[in-house]
Parts: C-alpha cells; structure tokens; sequence
C-alpha cells in the first residue's frame, strides 16, 4: 500500500493554501465594494448634476446651484478618499495574491514530489509482480518437467 512519506506537510500546504485564497478573496471583495461606492457616488453626482441643470433652465434662484456646488464638492471629496482607499486596497490585494502564488506554488511542489514518489512505488511494485510471475511460471516449469 502506497503511503507518502511527506502526506502530513502536504495536507499543511493545502491548508494554508485554501487560508491564503479565503484573504485574497476578503481582500477582493472588500475592493469589489470599494468600487461600488464610486459608483454609486459617481451616479449620484450624475443625477444631481441633471436636477441642476432642470433648476437652472427654470431659472430658479442661485442658492440651488449653490447647494449643488457644495454637494458636489463634498461627493468628490468622497470619491477621491474612496479611490485612496482602493489604491491601499490593491497593494494588499498584490500581497495577498503574491502569497496565494507562494503557497500554491509550495503545495504543487510536494504534489510533484508525491506523484514521483507515487511512480517509482508503482514501477517498484510492477518490478516486484515481474519477478514473482518470473519466479512462478520457472517453478511450474520445473515441476512438469
């Protein structure tokens, strides 16, 4: 029966390889949301730019656009804090990804090692089953002799 001798460091590998995807995939999510945010604050900037525009044709008083000017300015603001945030945020996705790549690259490596160790066993064992065939078919050989 084939066991490898390195099983209980590959069940490790595997395990912390699966950790390192689950940070990646918080990490990316997390992104993922900071994005929606500028979205939504970029949409909301649109509508409020369109209402604006409906006042000033109506030709409405300066206080909207006013207003308008303020929210607009406070939207970007929001924006640009939740763009540095993203920019922070995609350094720690590279790092994350970097350390998936070396856990992954890690936990391949002692795969390999397990399916050579694997072959050679099996090469062993079809060597062995050669010899003992060898062995059988030289005694039924003798014996009708």
């Amino acid at each position: 029966m084939f066991t490898f001798s390195l099983q209980s460091v590959l069940d490790v590998r595997e395990r912390m390889e699966k950790l390192k995807y689950k940070e990646y995939s918080q990490v990316l999510q997390e992104r993922r949301r900071l994005e929606g945010e500028v979205d939504r604050r970029e949409t909301a900037l649109v509508a409020a730019a369109r209402n604006n525009d409906a006042q000033r044709r109506e030709g409405r008083s300066a206080l909207p656009l006013q207003l308008f000017e303020n929210y607009r300015r406070r939207l970007r603001s929001e924006i640009d804090r939740v763009r540095e945030q993203m920019r922070q945020q995609e350094q720690e996705l590279e790092a994350r990804r970097m350390e998936l790549v070396e856990a992954r690259r890690a936990h391949r490596t002692l795969e390999i090692l397990k399916e050579k160790e694997r072959k050679r066993y099996d090469q062993e064992q079809a060597r062995r089953e050669r010899a003992f065939m060898d062995e059988v078919a030289s005694n039924y050989h003798v014996f009708r002799q």
